[in-house]
């Protein structure tokens, strides 16, 4: 059994450590709340950018656009978005296994995949540890996740399907759900398809002459999602992160209340041998 001093020592790295992941998750709480915010206008805006340019595919005179072709499947182009730091329980080794399992899938069907990581948890794992080729890396996005970014990682994605690098991308993030909750999400992103096409006809308008407006629209769509991916996966993070230090932060205290328990029974047992030795050293000298 460890002394006292030892677990007064151990007592007191715990109860730093415990001021350290409680105040971590009050900074990812804060974090969270406005993470939120910008989540819930963003995703409106991606939907709306989506159902404009399914809504061109659906014109009377659908447009030839490299977007909307649908080719054989040879390789698949994953854009996987993680964090850059730690310390967030399981949110980056979900996305990671997730996306070892559907590489080995497609891999089986003799599809070749290729990644854009997007984070350094990601860029570190699949350069260091996979054989899953790297195509482009992004790295430290967490003080520049916005539009910049998105048409960043968006252009890149736009020219390699349009040259016909890549028959099809999924952006692979984890989607927020709630505090508590995130789920991994494969969101295919081109070809795109005309999914609830007889809602999107009823629109009404019509496209000028000039091409560049659709051009304009369809690189607007890919960054708009890559947009939303890019918030959802920043949300997701901070409600994991806030919920692993919260868990820490229990453990801790509870480690803390064992230990607690251990060194006054230590102190009890030392103080019970000494007593012992004094009443033994009197009965002696009698």
């Amino acid at each position: 059994m460890p002394g006292m001093r030892e677990i007064k020592a151990k007592i007191k790295s715990l109860k730093g450590t415990k001021r350290i992941t409680a105040a971590m998750k009050a900074v990812s709480a804060a974090k969270l709340r406005k993470a939120q915010e910008d989540l819930i206008n963003v995703r409106p805006y991606a939907e709306v950018m989506k159902g404009i340019a399914q809504g061109l595919y659906l014109r009377e005179n659908p447009v030839t656009h490299p977007i909307f072709k649908v080719r054989p499947v040879k390789r698949i182009e994953l854009v996987v978005i993680s964090s850059d730091k730690g310390l967030c329980g399981a949110f980056n080794s979900n996305i990671i296994r997730r996306v070892n399992r559907f590489a080995q899938e497609k891999q089986k069907e003799g599809i070749e995949i290729s990644l854009t990581t997007v984070g350094n948890k990601a860029c570190q794992f699949f350069t260091k540890y996979s054989d899953l080729k790297v195509r482009k890396e992004v790295r430290d996005i967490f003080r520049r996740i916005g539009l910049p970014l998105a048409n960043e990682i968006a252009y890149d994605l736009y020219l390699g399907y349009e040259s016909e690098y890549f028959d099809e991308v999924y952006l692979v993030y984890n989607r927020f759900i709630n505090a508590l909750k995130q789920e991994v999400t494969f969101e295919r992103i081109m070809p795109l398809s005309a999914e609830g096409g007889e809602e999107l006809q009823a629109a009404e308008y019509t496209v000028g002459p000039d091409e560049k407006v659709i051009e304009e629209a369809v690189r607007s769509y890919v960054s708009a999602v890559v947009l939303r991916a890019l918030k959802e996966s920043e949300t997701s993070e901070h409600a994991a992160r806030m919920t692993a230090m919260d868990n820490a932060t229990k453990n801790a205290e509870d480690l803390i209340k064992k230990l607690t328990i251990s060194f006054n029974k230590a102190r009890q047992a030392a103080i019970t041998k000494e007593l012992i030795e004094i009443t033994t050293a009197i009965e002696a000298m009698k």
